[in-house]
């Protein structure tokens, strides 16, 4: 390897120097700076566009809480129709995509709330109902992120308790994400989109928006709780030092069949974020979803009025 490769890298990377002024500064043949850095050209060129992406506004759709297959197909078709409008940079499902009930530790020993279900038909129809659709109605090459929430981590605790079927149950097994181009965000951990973190959530409490930010200590949205809320945290010192953490509500059904007509709280709908990469400044706009429908930048969005 050449002595001159670390530093011509360097320059070619931090610089505007030319390759000839970079082979007098090294001290090398212009060939070996053309050798490790490539034609000067083509660097003006892709740092060009490097400089553009950062000032180009991103849009990112959060979607939060499918709970596949208790899903309500008109909510569905909205938020579709809506993605395919929108455009987006990038779609997060932010966990909870599928409830894989058939392998809840809640059902164990109860095989009349498991019966007729059957995973690797969760895993394919959720695939051809959700992901497919997303992936027919967006560009080729949108970023899909795909956080494991704890709907889905019960396929760990079944392996756990079954060691037999690793290897063999498992989520990007079935589905393929890694090879489709997913970033898999393992349970409990962190994506982010600008200066905001994006969780699955951790908290259900009364106050969970009040308990995510004190946490965090810093810009946070989250799902999980299936019900909106926002808290905002400011610094007793800095006016300016303040953070928020917003939970959004879900995309399933807010009526399940497990629920038996009990009362919750649950409110429907998802989120959306645009931001500027060179600042990580962000706006997250919270879309509320009422009977299927709802209005976004002038657009109607829902069954036929």
């Amino acid at each position: 390897m050449s002595p001159y490769k670390h530093e011509i890298q360097k320059l070619a990377k931090q610089t505007l120097l030319d390759n000839i002024e970079i082979a007098k500064v090294v001290g090398c043949s212009i060939k070996t700076v053309f050798k490790y850095a490539g034609s000067y050209q083509e660097r003006c060129k892709a740092k060009s566009r490097s400089s553009a992406d950062l000032y180009e506004i991103q849009r990112t759709v959060l979607l939060p809480d499918i709970h596949y297959p208790h899903i309500d197909e008109k909510l569905l078709d909205s938020v579709n129709q809506f993605i395919c409008d929108y455009d987006p940079h990038e779609l997060v499902y932010m966990g909870d995509q599928l409830s894989l009930d058939c392998i809840s530790g809640w059902n164990r020993n109860k095989p009349l709330l498991k019966e007729g279900q059957r995973l690797r038909k969760d895993y394919e129809t959720f695939d051809e109902n959700i992901l497919k659709v997303h992936e027919s109605i967006t560009a080729p090459d949108t970023k899909r992120t795909f956080m494991i929430g704890n709907h889905e981590n019960r396929i760990q605790w079944y392996i756990e308790e079954n060691p037999e079927l690793e290897g063999i149950i498992g989520l990007d097994e079935h589905l393929n994400l890694t090879e489709r181009g997913y970033k898999i965000i393992k349970y409990n951990g962190t994506h982010r989109v600008g200066k905001l973190y994006v969780i699955h959530g951790r908290y259900w409490n009364m106050y969970h928006s009040k308990k995510h930010v004190e946490e965090f200590q810093g810009n946070v949205v989250y799902a999980h709780v299936h019900n909106p809320q926002m808290f905002t945290k400011i610094s007793p010192v800095d006016s300016k030092d303040y953070h928020m953490a917003t939970c959004l509500p879900c995309l399933c059904n807010i009526k399940p069949d497990y629920k038996r007509d009990a009362p919750n709280h649950w409110v429907n709908g998802f989120g959306i974020v645009e931001h500027l990469p060179a600042t990580g400044y962000f706006n997250l706009y919270t879309i509320i979803i009422v009977d299927g429908c709802f209005m976004y930048n002038g657009t109607y969005y829902g069954k036929d009025l």
